[in-house]
């Protein structure tokens, strides 16, 4: 397991270098996008066999800190990958990629408890599935708020870099980035309401207000809100990116954050 997570790190970085010396060169149809695609979807191939081997042997769910940030970037590759054959998403790469091989290091570096859980029904499987989706879709979405604010800074200053060039159109980025957010907020309200009425079926324990509870419900009222002003006045630009990374930073402080303190820094100091 450590030298696959170490070769896909090394191939995730290596998309990310090739896609950045792509995009210097300012001529946008001769990326070679079908290229990227097929190494991308070889090294998801190896990435997901090395996720499902602990799962299929041992036949539970691992829900460790360096397994589930593994997996989260699995699940935004695998999002880009096939959305690609739908979508024009080029520019993604370039962020996504190095946030690729930057999450895998951590989750190298700290693994956490590689620990498994039995799962004998349903709700409990269906809301991980619906949590994990919902992280991989507001990561994507987050990174294209992130290049709508790039977009937005260079088009202030009057100054039409490399990257803006390469880019999709600005209203292209802003309509993916709102159905992106529509898809994980259904996602999201699914993980809340079984994660908060159905708590001792989908934990085994009665529902109680924890960080990790409130964080989740913080970030889908923020969604929801950008979603309903959104749709009554057409609301967009610089303001509706930052909240929508908002948002996504306080899903992290939900999951990853809380597993991070808890596996790693009080092991630690315990």
């Amino acid at each position: 397991m450590p030298i696959v997570l170490i070769c896909l790190m090394l191939v995730y970085a290596g998309l990310g270098t090739f896609s950045w010396l792509q995009h210097k060169k300012h001529n946008n149809k001769s990326y070679p996008l079908k290229t990227e695609l097929l190494i991308l979807s070889g090294a998801l191939l190896v990435h997901g066999a090395a996720l499902m081997f602990p799962v299929l042997q041992d036949r539970v769910l691992i829900t460790g800190f360096g397994y589930s940030l593994s997996l989260i970037v699995w699940l935004m590759l695998m999002m880009y990958c096939l959305g690609s054959f739908f979508y024009c998403l080029r520019g993604v790469q370039l962020l996504l990629y190095p946030c690729a091989a930057l999450t895998l290091l951590l989750g190298f570096l700290f693994p956490g408890d590689f620990t498994g859980r039995q799962i004998v029904d349903l709700l409990p499987l269906s809301h991980i599935a619906s949590s994990l989706l919902a992280y991989g879709l507001f990561g994507i979405v987050t990174l294209f708020a992130i290049l709508i604010l790039l977009i937005n800074r260079n088009l202030h200053k009057r100054r039409f870099s490399a990257l803006v060039s390469f880019l999709p159109p600005l209203l292209s980025l802003e309509k993916l980035m709102f159905q992106g957010i529509w898809a994980g907020f259904i996602l999201l309200t699914y993980s809340v309401i079984s994660g908060t009425f159905f708590a001792e079926a989908v934990f085994g324990k009665p529902m109680t207000f924890t960080h990790k509870t409130i964080f989740s419900i913080i970030s889908w009222l923020i969604y929801g809100a950008l979603l309903l002003k959104h749709s009554m006045t057409a609301w967009r630009g610089k303001k509706a990116a930052v909240w929508t990374i908002i948002g996504f930073v306080s899903l992290i402080f939900a999951y990853i954050g809380s597993k991070f303190v808890l596996e790693i820094i009080l092991h630690r100091i315990g």
